[in-house]
C-alpha cells in the first residue's frame, strides 16, 4: 500500500506541474464522453431481458407464446361509459384508425371487429335479459313499427301525437320519446350534435358498458424508447375520437412499460435536480469554500458524462434499475471530493508547505483510505455481476466503473484545478458537539455496548418478518395511466395483462388433432375449467367455448316469440312517401300546438319545437336525420339479431377462433383473478392455487412469481460476494483482525437496524431496493474505512474527532442522504423504494459510524483518559 500511496502522490506531482494541459485533456475526453452518451442512449425495460430465465416455468411461457403469440406483450385500449351505443361508435371509430396505422399496430382484435357478436347480442344475453329486453321492445312496438312504416320526422311526431291524444303508446316509452326528442331539439338549437342513440333503450345495465381493443405494437428498438412512437400515436387517436361521456384508456405491457421508462427518466431528473440544490445547500453551509464547492460540482459533472460515456460502450444500455446511478453518484463522487478537499484545507491550515505540497501530503494522508473504498465499493457493486439478475448486474458493472471514475479524477482533476485556481482560504470546523456526545459514550461504554446488542436482537427478530414482493406492479407509478386502466379492468373482473392462461395440448406442434382426439382435448378444458372455478382465488375462467352463448334452445324459442310480437315492424305492410320540408314543419307545429298547457318539462319541449319550426329546411332535414338516422339503423339490426341461428364455435368469428386455439389445436382458457393482484400475496396465493390445479399455467404474473425466486438467489449471491471480497481486501490492507471487525460491526448493524424499519414502517423488498442491502456494505464500509485508518494514524478518539474525518464523513452522509432522499421522490416506485431505504440505511450508517465505531475503538486503547487523550 506505501508504494502506491508513493505513486499517487507522484502522479498528483506530475499534473499539477502540468495542470493546464490536465485540465484541456480532460476536457476534451469529458467533449468526446458527452457525444457518446448522447448518440448511444438507450433504455431496456423487458423484463426477460433483465433477469436470466431458464426454468420450467419460462418453458410453460415459451410454449403459450409460440402457439399464440399474438396475445404476448400487447397494447389494450379500454373504451368505457355509461352509453352503449357511444361506447361502441367510440371503439369502432379508434378500431377503424388502428387498422389504418399498419405501421403501429398489428393483429388487432375487437368484439366488434365484423360485428358477429353486434348482431347475435341477444343471443349472447342471459335469460332475465332477455326477457327484460324483450319486455323493452314489447313497450316500444308501436314506435318500431311507425318508425317502419313511416321512417321520417313525420311518422315520429305524428307517433308522439296520438300517443298524447289516443294513448296508443305506453306512458314510460311515450315519456322516454318525449324527453330524447326535446334533448335532441335543445341541442340542435344550441348547434350540437343532435343525435339520439336509441340503442341505449334497449341495452341498459347497472354500471359502465366496456369494450377492449387489443393489438400487437410496432416497437422500434433502435429508439431510446421503443414503444414511444405508438404511445404517441394511439395518445393522438384517442385524443381525436374519444367522445365526451366515453373514457378511453390504455393499458397493456407496452403501455405499461412505457410509462415506466417515462417515470425513471423522469424520477431521475427530477432526483438529480434536487441532489444538486441539497449539496448546495449542505456544501455552502458545511464547507464554505467557494472553491471546494466549485471544484465539487465540476468533478461530479466531469464523472457523470464519463460514466454515462462507459455504460454505453460497457453494457450499450441502461434499464430501470441501473438509471438509478446517475443520481447515486451524486451521493458517492462528493464523498471522495470532500474527503480529498476538507484535507487539503486542513493541509493548508496546518502550513504542510506551498499549495503542490499540500495537495501531494493531502494525497498521501488520504489516498489510501480512498483507494480502499474504492475498491470495496467497487465489490460491492460488482457482486451482482454474475448473478442471473441482468438488471442489477449491469448497475453493478456500470456503479464500479464511476467508482473507478470518481477516484481517477479525485487524484487528477481536483488536484489541477486548485492548483491553477488559487491559495484555498484555511477553515476549520471541529465537531464539538459529537465529540463530547461520543465522550460521555465511551465513558459509559459497556452500557452503550449492552444496549447496542439488545437493539440488535430485537432488529433480527423483526428482520426475519421482512417480505419481497416479486410483482414488476410494485415497481411502477400507481397514478400512471397505465395503472389506473389496469387496476379498473382488474376491479370488473375483465381479462387483462394479469390473468393466468392455460394451454391444453396433446399433439404435436405442427399437427391438427383427428375428430376423437379433439373431443377428449375438449373434455380436458372443461374438466380444469371446473376444478379452476371451485378456487377462491379465481373470478372467472373462460374457455373458448364460453365464447358461445349459454342456452341457445331456449333463447332460440324467445326470439321466436319476439319475432312474432314485432312482425309489424319488422315486416311494414306498408310505407310512407318521404315527407317534404313544409310538411315536417306542419308536423312539428301541430305537435307543438297538441302539447299546450302541460307541465314545465311539456313547455319546454313545446318552445323547442317551435323554435325548430322556425328553421329552414335544410335545418329541419338535419333534425330529421339526426332523430331518425340511428333509429332506422337499430331496426335494421334487430331484424338481424332476431333472426339468428345457433352458433357452434366454427361460426365465430376468425380472429376470436385464432386467439383461443392454436395453429394446432391446442385451447387456451383465461382465468381472471378475483382479488387485487397489486397486493403481493393476493397474486401469490392466485399464481400458486391455480398452478396447483393446472401445473402449466403460465403468463406474466408466473413469469413474476419465477423471477422473484431468482432475484432472491441473485441477492443472496450478490451479499455473500461482495462480503467476502470486502473482508479479503480489508484484512490484506490492515492486516489486523481487530481492525476488520471493526469496520464491519456496524455495516452488520446497519443492515440489520434497515430491514427491521422496513418491517415497522410497512416497506416490502421488491426487485429494486433489494439492492439496498449489498450496496450498505459495498457503501458503508468507506466511512469505517476513513474512521479506522485516521484513528491509526492518530492515536485516540480525541485527536480522531477534531481532525477533517469526521466532517468528511457528516457532510458526505449528508449529500448521499439528500441524493438518496431526493430519488425518493420518483413517481417510478422501484426507484422511490431504493431513495427510500437507503436514506433509512445511510442514517443509520453515519450515526453508527461517527458515534459507535468510536466507542468501539476505544476498547483497543488502556483505559478511557488514554482513548480520550487525557493519559
Amino acid at each position: 500500500m506505501s508504494k502506491l500511496i508513493s505513486w499517487l502522490g507522484g502522479w498528483v506531482r506530475l499534473v499539477t506541474d502540468h495542470a493546464w494541459l490536465t485540465l484541456i485533456c480532460i476536457s476534451l475526453v469529458t467533449g468526446i464522453a458527452a457525444l457518446i452518451s448522447i448518440d448511444r442512449f438507450k433504455i431496456d425495460s423487458e423484463l426477460k431481458n433483465l433477469i436470466h430465465q431458464d426454468a420450467p416455468w419460462r418453458k410453460d411461457f415459451d410454449d403459450y407464446q409460440s402457439k399464440f403469440p399474438q396475445l404476448v406483450d400487447p397494447v389494450i385500449v379500454v373504451i368505457s361509459g355509461e352509453s352503449y351505443i357511444a361506447v361502441e361508435d367510440a371503439t369502432i371509430a379508434i378500431e377503424s384508425e388502428m387498422r389504418s396505422r399498419s405501421d403501429r399496430f398489428m393483429s388487432i382484435y375487437s368484439a366488434l371487429s365484423g360485428g358477429f357478436f353486434r348482431d347475435h347480442a341477444l343471443l349472447y344475453l342471459a335469460r332475465n335479459e332477455l326477457f327484460e329486453i324483450t319486455d323493452r321492445l314489447a313497450e316500444a312496438q308501436p314506435v318500431l313499427t311507425a318508425v317502419a312504416e313511416d321512417p321520417s320526422l313525420r311518422g315520429v311526431l305524428h307517433l308522439v301525437e296520438s300517443g298524447i291524444e289516443n294513448g296508443g303508446v305506453e306512458r314510460s316509452a311515450l315519456d322516454m320519446i318525449i324527453d330524447r326528442l326535446s334533448a335532441s331539439a335543445g341541442r340542435l338549437l344550441s348547434g350540437e350534435d343532435a343525435r339520439i342513440a336509441w340503442g341505449d333503450e334497449f341495452f341498459q345495465q347497472e354500471g359502465r358498458w366496456y369494450r377492449l381493443i387489443v393489438a400487437q405494437a410496432q416497437r422500434n428498438f433502435d429508439e431510446p424508447l421503443p414503444n414511444a412512437q405508438v404511445m404517441a400515436t394511439l395518445r393522438e387517436i384517442v385524443g381525436d375520437l374519444a367522445p365526451d361521456g366515453v373514457t378511453v384508456g390504455i393499458t397493456g405491457e407496452v403501455a405499461l412499460a412505457h410509462e415506466e421508462i417515462e417515470a425513471a427518466i423522469t424520477g431521475v431528473a427530477l432526483a438529480g435536480w434536487i441532489a444538486v440544490a441539497l449539496l448546495l445547500v449542505i456544501l455552502v453551509v458545511g464547507v464554505r469554500s467557494l472553491q471546494i464547492i466549485i471544484a465539487t460540482f465540476l468533478m461530479l459533472a466531469i464523472g457523470i458524462v464519463w460514466t454515462s460515456a462507459y455504460a454505453m460502450l460497457a453494457v450499450g444500455e441502461y434499464n430501470t434499475l441501473s438509471l438509478v446511478f446517475l443520481v447515486m453518484f451524486f451521493g458517492l463522487g462528493v464523498d471522495f471530493a470532500l474527503h480529498f478537499s476538507l484535507r487539503y484545507q486542513e493541509a493548508v491550515n496546518l502550513h504542510e508547505g506551498d499549495r503542490r505540497q499540500a495537495l501531494v501530503a493531502s494525497t498521501e494522508s488520504v489516498g489510501g483510505a480512498i483507494l480502499l473504498c474504492t475498491l470495496t465499493t467497487a465489490i460491492g457493486f460488482l457482486g451482482f455481476w454474475p448473478t442471473d439478475y441482468k438488471g442489477l448486474a449491469d448497475l453493478g458493472v456500470i456503479s464500479a466503473g464511476g467508482m473507478l471514475v470518481a477516484a481517477f479524477l479525485t487524484f487528477t482533476f481536483l488536484p489541477t484545478f486548485y492548483a491553477v485556481s488559487g491559495r484555498i482560504r484555511p477553515h476549520v470546523v471541529d465537531l464539538p458537539s459529537a465529540e463530547q456526545t461520543v465522550g460521555w459514550l465511551i465513558r459509559h461504554r459497556i452500557g452503550v455496548v449492552a444496549v447496542v446488542a439488545a437493539f440488535a436482537g430485537a432488529a433480527v427478530m423483526l428482520a426475519w418478518q421482512a417480505k419481497f414482493d416479486f410483482s414488476v406492479l410494485a415497481l411502477k407509478d400507481p397514478d400512471a395511466p397505465s395503472m389506473r386502466t389496469l387496476r379498473e379492468l382488474q376491479a370488473e373482473q375483465i381479462t387483462n395483462d394479469y390473468s393466468l392462461n392455460v394451454v391444453t395440448s396433446s399433439v404435436p406442434a405442427g399437427t391438427v388433432p383427428h375428430s376423437t382426439e379433439a373431443g377428449a382435448l375438449q373434455a380436458r378444458v372443461l374438466e380444469d375449467a371446473e376444478r379452476l372455478r371451485n378456487l377462491d382465488t379465481v373470478a372467472t375462467v373462460t374457455t373458448p367455448w364460453n365464447y358461445l352463448p349459454t342456452e341457445q334452445n331456449d333463447k332460440l324459442e324467445i326470439l321466436q316469440e319476439l319475432e312474432q310480437l314485432l312482425y309489424s315492424a319488422l315486416v311494414p305492410t306498408r310505407r310512407a312517401q318521404p315527407p317534404g320540408g313544409d310538411e315536417n314543419r306542419r308536423s312539428i307545429l301541430s305537435l307543438a300546438d297538441r302539447l299546450v298547457g302541460g307541465d314545465e318539462k311539456i313547455r319546454q319541449f313545446e318552445d323547442r319545437l317551435r323554435s325548430v319550426a322556425e328553421l329552414d329546411d335544410q335545418g329541419i332535414g338535419r333534425w330529421q336525420v339526426t332523430v331518425l338516422e340511428e333509429l332506422v339503423d337499430e331496426l335494421e339490426w334487430l331484424k338481424r339479431a332476431i333472426y339468428v341461428e345457433k352458433v357452434s364455435f366454427g361460426d365465430l368469428p376468425e380472429g376470436l377462433r385464432e386467439r383461443v386455439m392454436s395453429a394446432d389445436g391446442s385451447y387456451l382458457t383465461v382465468v381472471v383473478p378475483s382479488r387485487d393482484v397489486s397486493e403481493v400475496e393476493a397474486l401469490r396465493e392466485f399464481i400458486e392455487s391455480v398452478r396447483k390445479a393446472t401445473p402449466t399455467a403460465t403468463g406474466r404474473p408466473v413469469i413474476e412469481w419465477g423471477v422473484g425466486e431468482i432475484v432472491i438467489n441473485a441477492f443472496t449471491e450478490a451479499l455473500i460476494i461482495a462480503l467476502t471480497g470486502i473482508v479479503i481486501v480489508l484484512f490484506l490492507t490492515f492486516r489486523r483482525i481487530r481492525d476488520v471487525v471493526l469496520i464491519l460491526v456496524p455495516l452488520v448493524l446497519a443492515a440489520l437496524l434497515t430491514l427491521a424499519f422496513s418491517v415497522a414502517l410497512g416497506m416490502s423488498l421488491n426487485m429494486a431496493n433489494i439492492l439496498v442491502l449489498p450496496l450498505i456494505f459495498g457503501l458503508g464500509v468507506d466511512n469505517g474505512i476513513h474512521m479506522v485508518d485516521r484513528f491509526n494514524r492518530a492515536g485516540n478518539v480525541s485527536h480522531l474527532m477534531h481532525s477533517s474525518t469526521p466532517r468528511a464523513v457528516m457532510l458526505s452522509t449528508l449529500t448521499t442522504v439528500g441524493t438518496f432522499s431526493a430519488l425518493a421522490l420518483s413517481p417510478h416506485q422501484g426507484t422511490a423504494s431504493i431513495g427510500e431505504l437507503l436514506t433509512i440505511a445511510v442514517m443509520i450508517l453515519f450515526a453508527l459510524t461517527v458515534f459507535l465505531l468510536p466507542v468501539l475503538l476505544s476498547f483497543s486503547q488502556r483505559s478511557i483518559e488514554e482513548s480520550m487523550g487525557s493519559a
